[in-house]
């Protein structure tokens, strides 16, 4: 439901990226807490009970069924409600199980098992969650996963918390480096360049060593527990920073280290005050540091913060530290009644072990190999285009998200399947990025047409610019562009496309900075651009280049000898907003090249901009 979360905030009424709504949804958190607690009467003690927990899932599991069966608005509305349901009773599930004896540790376990369980899940599904499917994979792992949630809270229904621990605001960075690195192998393989098929098995193997740890109290001494808070924001900056393999190794140490320090954060060793408010806060305060920290990236794409994704797992990773470290970790948790007279200590039994293995990795481990299977598969097509001319297909896919708040990559796959195209030019397209729901849409959209795809970096690693071929792709270029006074790092990638004659043609696709006041950022980018790209033979510029006739930008492309698709077949065509095109801002250009066809489908709207089709042969 986090990974839901951004694709629903783009839909709502204050949803923008500054906008109310993305923290009022998750402070909510603390509000349904504190409902659940008074309807189940906690009101007197504010620690949630079994009772508590398994009637906040019941909640949760009816909210996320009800929001699979709806549409619009509606599901936007439901679906954000659900966000903060689930954010607030799992809060108060870890409370109920951290104030157990050795709670601390079997919370911790839980955690990391739920996000070894997501990672194996995200695999199966392509990356494609199922909150976005109504078909009947989506109903299916919908109902396994609220059946699941409600039979395991079931087994947590004997109360035995002892209180609620004081450092229950970690679960807040916590959820936040999860959603971003930790149970995302879409943005783990976008920043290593290693392909999804082989980091998401690797995720789940170090959630696997991340349990065997946990279920080993002996290992968890006093130096272990001290490395692994120094480790913390070292690695949550590497996984963010660094790149192949040694990216890779940082993801797994900190996976390693984020477990222990949620044992050691989570563990009872003085209850927090008794009360519904100071629960209500705590939960609220949980879901607030989970929304400033994976919302801080989606402010900064219109309200520079100079603030990057790097910066965000930093400041993660350090919230993480300082909860984790503690000179001494009792033996026992104190009682809410007794706080001199610790309880005795109560390891977990076999079973407890045998289960965890059983319930839990051993499913994350088969989904990780279900995932695997299809993903493994390379595209593989033929060296040469299949004639002499080429179907050009330009898009940009606002991340995935339709104006409708839907994820749906499906739906995009077969408009561009309808257009039969020799290549595809996207912008805006996601690897793992938030506001596109987690979704990998260029491995996506690669594994489903069986092309070939190369891919440039721009706002983030998680958010770029790509190009698709049905044949080979050669000599790709990722180009850096200033982005001037824009808050969004930009580039774009070119590559060589050969056609049945032999004939080399470059393709290129960008998406430059574009906003009211933004002329220069706009022309120094083309600048970059056509300095890079040279004036050499058959040539594809396609993206978002603010070329409407008469601009800057058309007079400099003009002059460098690009002649836009649209101009010979009778002047501009539309393509934003989707839902009533106002602006030019989607063009074709070529080089060596004339258009013979050219097309802008106005149906179906999968994103805020409309695709654009020209289909261009050499001249001479």
């Amino acid at each position: 439901m986090v990974r839901a979360s951004g694709p629903l905030l783009d839909g709502a009424p204050l949803g923008g990226p500054a906008g109310a709504a993305p923290i009022g949804v998750f402070a909510l958190a603390g509000a349904a807490a504190a409902l659940l607690l008074l309807t189940t009467g906690r009101r007197f003690t504010g620690s949630p009970d079994g009772r508590t927990v398994l009637a906040g899932t019941v909640a949760v599991a009816v909210a996320r069924l009800v929001a699979q069966c709806l549409d619009g608005a509606a599901r936007v509305v439901v679906g954000l409600v659900t966000v903060a349901l689930a954010v607030g009773i799992l809060t108060l599930t870890v409370s109920f199980v951290a104030g157990r004896a050795t709670g601390g540790r079997q919370a911790a376990l839980g955690l990391v098992l739920g996000s070894g369980l997501a990672t194996g899940l995200q695999l199966s599904l392509g990356t494609w969650d199922a909150f976005w499917r109504h078909g009947p994979v989506g109903w299916v792992v919908v109902v396994v996963l609220t059946v699941g949630a409600v039979a395991l809270a079931h087994i947590l229904r004997t109360d035995g918390s002892t209180g609620r621990p004081r450092r229950l605001w970690m679960l807040g960075p916590y959820l936040a480096l999860a959603t971003m690195v930790l149970a995302h192998p879409a943005v783990v393989a976008n920043q290593t360049g290693e392909p999804l098929r082989d980091v998401g098995p690797a995720l789940v193997v170090a959630h696997v060593v991340a349990v065997w740890l946990l279920l080993s109290p002996h290992l968890l001494t006093g130096t272990v527990r001290g490395a692994a808070a120094l480790a913390i924001p070292v690695a949550a900056l590497g996984a963010l920073v660094l790149t192949g393999g040694v990216e890779l190794v940082a993801v797994v140490v900190l996976q390693l280290a984020v477990g222990v320090a949620l044992a050691t954060g989570l563990t009872t060793h003085r209850v927090a005050p008794l009360g519904v408010p100071g629960t209500a806060l705590a939960v609220g305060v949980v879901g607030l540091g989970l929304a400033v920290l994976l919302l801080v990236s989606r402010t900064d794409i219109d309200v520079p913060l100079g603030l990057h994704d790097e910066a965000v797992a930093l400041a993660g990773g350090l919230a993480l530290a300082v909860a984790g470290l503690r000179r001494r970790v009792p033996a026992a948790p104190v009682t809410a009644g007794s706080m001199d007279a610790p309880a005795t200590p109560v390891e977990p039994a076999q079973p407890f072990r045998s289960n965890a293995i059983r319930m839990l990795v051993t499913p994350a481990v088969a989904l990780a190999v279900v995932g695997w299977w299809p993903n493994s598969a390379a595209a593989s097509g033929p060296a040469l285009a299949r004639g002499d001319s080429l179907v050009v297909v330009d898009w940009n896919l606002h991340y995935g998200v339709a104006p409708s708040a839907d994820v749906d990559p499906e739906r995009i796959a077969r408009t561009i399947e309808a257009q039969d195209p020799d290549v595809v030019t996207i912008q805006e397209v996601s690897r793992g990025w938030v506001l596109g729901g987690g979704l990998d849409l260029t491995t996506w959209l690669s594994h489903r047409l069986g092309m070939h795809v190369v891919v440039a970096p721009a706002g983030d690693r998680q958010l770029g610019t790509a190009i698709l071929a049905r044949s080979a792709l050669t000599d790709p270029v990722v180009t850096p562009l200033p982005s001037g006074a824009g808050s969004q790092r930009s580039s774009a990638v070119s590559a060589t496309l050969t056609l049945a004659s032999g004939t080399a043609v470059r393709v290129t696709s960008v998406e430059l900075q574009g906003r009211a006041d933004s002329t220069p950022p706009i022309l120094d980018g083309l600048h970059a651009l056509l300095a890079a790209l040279g004036a050499d033979g058959p040539a594809v510029l396609a993206g978002g280049l603010f070329a409407e006739p008469g601009s800057p930008a058309a007079d400099v492309l003009r002059a460098a000898g690009w002649t836009n698709a649209f101009d010979p077949a009778g002047g501009p065509a539309p393509t934003y907003p989707s839902d009533n095109p106002q602006s030019r801002v989607d063009v074709v250009l070529a080089q060596a090249m004339r258009a013979t066809h050219t097309e802008v489908p106005t149906t179906p709207r999968s994103s805020d901009h409309l695709p654009v089709v020209v289909t261009l042969q050499p001249i001479g």
